[in-house]
């Protein structure tokens, strides 16, 4: 298959071009070179290409500047994700975008996950946008794959882990807090781009969830990760509303892969084996890139 990837360079786009580029023909352009804003750009470029699937793992995942950039926040995470639905339309092609748990408001109560036909309640603007992104992902592409992950960690991009050794690293005699009440499963970007190849290979529809497997607090995920990679930094359990945020972050994150399962495509282990895999695999470098902040 012919595969073009928008966002090639992000924690996840970066790990789904090694993944996809060992069975198909992967095309991914530069940032610079496809504005996914700009019907005319968008058209332009799959012209040229003529895939049989487009990937869209851009987004604008900064949550607090979400609040206060409405008008970027709109550009790339909803009319982005609807040029391209519009021109898997036009040529024919399978549409996959990248989703997230927060279009739900996280009240359910622990450990209860949220299904995909859960009706959704976005807390927040980036929540909101992500929920806008498939609605016109749905009204415009008759073929799609819509899959909503969450707690997603890598060595591209920005995620909870670089920032926790960011600040571990810096302030190593004080007392790191992180919330106890907030729960998810944290998710492996390779992981996650194994499953889209997955999906795409068997000719998924719709929407699914993909994250690891089980469920920890955000706590005991910073408190694993410091352990394995043996710093030795103080960190305290607090409350979510401690932190004194100006997002309303979701208290519980926790995505049930239902439709992957049932479907005989879930891929997806449990959030420890996999932490563990990536720690030991890159650890040094997280390390060695934290302490140069």
């Amino acid at each position: 298959m012919k595969i073009f990837i928008v966002g090639s360079t992000g924690m996840l786009g970066s790990e789904c071009r090694k993944v996809l580029s060992g069975d198909h023909e992967v095309f991914c352009p530069e940032r610079k070179e496809v504005n996914i804003a700009n019907w005319d750009v968008v058209i332009e470029s799959l012209t040229e290409v003529s895939p049989d699937v487009i990937l869209n793992c851009v987004g604008f995942t900064d949550m607090e500047a979400s609040e206060k950039e409405d008008f970027d926040v709109r550009k790339i995470n909803v009319e982005g994700p609807r040029n391209l639905a519009q021109a898997s339309a036009r040529f024919g092609c399978k549409m996959v975008h990248i989703s997230c748990g927060h279009i739900f408001d996280g009240q359910k109560p622990i450990p209860q996950p949220y299904f995909e036909d859960d009706p959704p309640n976005p807390m927040s603007a980036y929540g909101k946008s992500k929920l806008e992104s498939e609605t016109a992902v749905r009204g415009n592409s008759p073929n799609y794959i819509i899959v909503r992950s969450m707690c997603l960690y890598g060595l591209t991009g920005k995620n909870l882990i670089k920032s926790i050794l960011a600040k571990a690293l810096a302030r190593r005699s004080k007392v790191l807090q992180v919330p106890k009440d907030q729960f998810g499963a944290p998710t492996w970007s390779y992981r996650l781009a194994l499953q889209l190849k997955e999906l795409v290979e068997n000719n998924g529809r719709g929407t699914y969830h993909a994250t690891a497997s089980g469920c920890c607090s955000r706590f005991q995920f910073v408190e694993h990760v410091l352990n394995r990679l043996e710093i030795k930094t103080p960190v305290e359990p607090c409350r979510l509303k401690d932190l004194k945020q100006t997002v309303d972050y979701p208290a519980n994150c926790l995505l049930e892969n239902r439709l992957a399962k049932k479907q005989g495509v879930d891929v997806m282990v449990d959030w420890k084996e996999d932490l563990d895999r990536f720690l030991e695999a890159s650890g040094d470098e997280l390390i060695k890139e934290a302490r140069k902040r």
